[in-house]
């Protein structure tokens, strides 16, 4: 299997109202977010690429501009804006590009914290 991957970032706000969560994550408050999306095939094309990691990377990019600077909360279908709904978010807009990711991650580099989604 041949896995390829892209990554880009953006910055974004958001609020966490969950009761598990602690009182703070309730509060707007923003961050700095790392992404990396993975695509993979068991044999490269004709042109010998799983798939040309500059349109990946675009689409990735263009993906993200429509996080970035915002208040996640307020993306349609991001109002629970935790890493699980960000990277199912990101999910269903490469798709609906025509690429389905076999691998997406998240990261709050400042803070040493990410998430791993692996399609099935």
């Amino acid at each position: 299997m041949f896995e390829i991957s892209a990554t880009a970032s953006f910055e974004a706000s958001h609020y966490i109202d969950a009761e598990a969560g602690a009182a703070h994550y309730r509060r707007v408050h923003g961050h700095s977010f790392v992404v990396t999306a993975s695509v993979a095939s068991q044999n490269p094309d004709q042109d010998g690429w799983v798939m040309d990691l500059g349109a990946l990377e675009d689409l990735l990019k263009r993906t993200l501009a429509g996080l970035d600077h915002t208040v996640l909360n307020d993306v349609p279908g991001l109002e629970k804006p935790t890493f699980e709904h960000i990277l199912l978010w990101i999910e269903s807009r490469m798709k609906a590009e025509g690429i389905s990711p076999s691998r997406l991650e998240i990261e709050r580099p400042t803070l040493k914290q990410g998430a791993v989604y692996t399609p099935r």
